[in-house]
């Protein structure tokens, strides 16, 4: 068993949609599809919610507007009579209740993470109707299933936990029927239910993260994600124009890369895969016939495959007098962030072991008002606290990248030639990424320095002995 996933770009009008179904029924069955909305449907239904707590009816109803024209163009795309008409049905009857919600929110004069959930979750459970119709047009049975009554979560609305053991519990009671009997299942991305039975969303990466949840709790062969990009790139293209598609990458590098910015996927959407050992493909919607990149446990390269680099950042360095000062002002400071929800992607200390130096998101405010809260935290020690903004952290990702003792340097050096300032850096003991922290304005100049100097010579090594294989198979063919 398969499951697929489809973003909202793979399925933003009736020609993808057919295009993406046509995807599915090439694979074998029993398979289980993800969909997320269509392209604009959850941003303008989050306008539309807006709009109704403002009581704002004319931004209310030309949103709406515009999920219905998004949906009945897809509609119209199916030919078949009866498949339309069932799923015009079922899409006008999640119309209604939308319209009920909107009121609800009215009534109320403040839009609530609950509300929130249930308007936009509309979005994918009208997609899962409008991809099983087309699925069956195309000649094979297929069943929307919406997944706020498989994936179990917590209540937290907007970024909701699941709980895998109940969401197996629920999958082999709603969906392993529909697969035994030949059924090829359409499920919601990004939305699952919480205990009480209240809609809830997983947040950034739902729909992904919900495939490896199904995947998990059908112990699926494989988890194909399914995207515009032709899989894991070896940088963003915006940057490097030249970047590669990598072939396959290991679990501990996707993580590495997505937690350093790479767009491909989030990292909690590998998670349920590592846990049953399932290989994750990314492949393209619109380059169907590409290999793509497979994600699995173990990689046969130990080399640095991807560059990417995350902008934006603020680097906090906190200062202590004695040694034994250190320990309760880092205390204080994790205490702070913990408090005000700013992430932290890394943490160093000094070899004097009195400087902590932590990598974090930018908080509103900036540094100013970041080292206002600590100051105040820290008012009873003699520590002291510096911040720099507008830095960003590149990352060199790559099991074993790091395992020689002149990789880091190697990689210093190029970043010096390139004439970009080191700010600090970082090289993890798993030997999976190598990290500098450069200004957001040299970005751009340190990701092609190394990646020019790390990949391009591999990628051109690889195209050399193409060719030669290609040239000695002609060779022979003629001879």
């Amino acid at each position: 068993m398969i499951v697929l996933k489809f973003g909202g770009t793979s399925v933003a009008n009736a020609q993808r949609i057919r295009d993406a179904a046509r995807i599915v029924l090439d694979q074998p069955a029993p398979r289980v599809v993800v969909v997320s909305a269509a392209a604009g449907v959850t941003n303008a239904l989050l306008e539309a919610a807006r709009a109704a707590a403002r009581a704002d009816t004319e931004r209310r109803a030309a949103a709406i507007a515009r999920v219905h024209g998004i949906h009945a163009e897809i509609l119209a795309g199916i030919a078949n009579a009866q498949c339309r008409d069932e799923a015009d049905i079922a899409i006008a009857d999640l119309h209604a209740a939308l319209d009920r919600d909107l009121e609800d929110i009215t009534a109320a004069g403040e839009l609530s993470d609950r509300f929130s959930d249930r308007v936009v979750a509309t979005g994918e459970k009208c997609l899962s109707i409008l991809m099983a119709a087309t699925i069956r047009e195309l000649g094979s049975e297929a069943r929307p299933v919406f997944t706020d009554t498989v994936i179990a979560t917590d209540d937290r609305h907007g970024a909701a936990r699941p709980d895998r053991a109940r969401t197996r519990e629920n999958a082999d009671r709603v969906i392993r029927p529909l697969l035994d009997a030949g059924v090829t299942v359409v499920a919601t991305g990004f939305i699952g239910a919480s205990a009480a039975g209240e809609t809830t969303t997983l947040g950034r990466g739902g729909s992904d993260y919900s495939a490896t949840l199904l995947g998990a709790a059908l112990d699926a062969a494989e988890v194909q994600i399914w995207t515009d990009v032709p899989g894991v790139l070896s940088a963003d293209p915006r940057t490097v124009p030249h970047a590669l598609v990598v072939p396959e990458i290991s679990y501990d590098e996707a993580q590495e890369l997505a937690h350093f910015g790479a767009k491909v996927l989030h990292p909690r959407t590998i998670r349920p895969a590592v846990a049953r050992d399932i290989p994750v493909r990314i492949l393209s919607t619109f380059a169907p016939a590409e290999p793509g990149t497979v994600v699995t446990r173990e990689t046969t390269s130990d080399r640095i495959k991807a560059i990417t680099a995350l902008r934006g950042l603020i680097l906090l360095t906190l200062d202590v007098a004695e040694l034994e000062d250190l320990a309760p002002a880092a205390s204080a400071a994790f205490r702070v962030m913990h408090e005000r929800g700013i992430e932290i992607l890394t943490v160093s200390q000094s070899s004097s072991r009195r400087r902590m130096t932590y990598l974090i998101d930018a908080v509103g405010g900036g540094c100013p008002t970041l080292q206002a809260h600590l100051g105040e935290a820290l008012q009873d020690s003699e520590a002291s606290v510096s911040c720099e903004e507008h830095v960003a952290v590149l990352a060199a990702v790559g099991n074993g990248a790091a395992s020689t003792a002149s990789a880091l340097s190697r990689m210093m050096a190029v970043l010096h030639r390139a004439g970009v300032k080191v700010m600090a850096t970082h090289q993890q003991t798993s030997n999976v990424a190598m990290l500098a922290v450069v200004a957001d304005d040299d970005v751009a100049r340190a990701v092609n320095a190394v990646h020019d100097a790390f990949i391009r010579p591999v990628a051109e090594r690889r195209a050399r002995r193409q060719r030669r294989s290609e040239l000695m198979a002609e060779a022979v063919r003629v001879g």
